[in-house]
């Protein structure tokens, strides 16, 4: 979409899946942890320069990082060259000027943080509006169980309770899902009862 460089860095833009959501990626690591880091204001990364300026370009309503790449959220009509016209200039003075965007002990604070009550009703939401209409197919569906630290704890009903597919089903749809909108989610577990379904899809 875009790239601008310098002599050291090179940031290109890459548009997703979701048009509200762009790739920045970095020719140098920002960050070593294999950890998506999420952070829905400036208060989510107090002292981070890098973080506030993001944030202080109206539109920008999410930043999350992994290693070399930023994927940024937007909630306005801008089109994303646009976006990446201010955006990209921000990312390339405060990482050629060496800004520590999070130190090591914050990032580590982030990594071991409990879920917060608010992700119960995203992950909820998720079920609902994503997974289950498509398990509904099937005669399936998915519901939350429980969050623990870290952890969130699901059960899967009706066709997928017992369902052969159930573990392709949990890592390549439900997991993949919940971890994408919610990075700070370390394990998706099945909770479900599989010996007890009485009417798989697949036998």
């Amino acid at each position: 979409m875009t790239e601008t460089t310098t002599q050291e860095i090179r940031i290109r833009g890459e548009f997703t899946p979701d048009p509200n959501s762009c790739r920045f990626i970095v020719s140098q690591e920002i960050f070593p942890d294999d950890w998506t880091f999420q952070f829905r204001s400036p208060a989510d990364a107090p002292g981070s320069e890098l973080i506030s300026a993001l944030f202080s370009v109206e539109g920008v309503s999410d930043v999350k990082i992994h290693r070399d790449t930023f994927t940024i959220h937007k909630n306005c009509e801008d089109a994303w060259p646009k976006l990446a016209g201010k955006l990209i200039p921000i990312l390339k003075a405060q990482i050629t000027a060496g800004e520590n965007v999070l130190d090591a002990e914050k990032r580590e604070s982030l990594k071991s943080a409990p879920l917060t009550e608010d992700v119960r009703g995203l992950i909820e939401q998720i079920l609902v509006d994503n997974i289950n209409p498509a398990l509904s197919s099937h005669g399936g569906f998915v519901k939350l169980v429980r969050i623990e630290g870290q952890d969130v704890f699901v059960e899967m009903g009706g066709g997928c309770q017992g369902c052969a597919s159930s573990r392709a089903t949990m890592k390549f749809g439900i997991e993949r899902a919940i971890k994408e909108a919610v990075p700070s989610v370390r394990n998706v577990i099945d909770a479900t009862d599989h010996e007890a379904g009485t009417n798989p899809y697949y036998q």
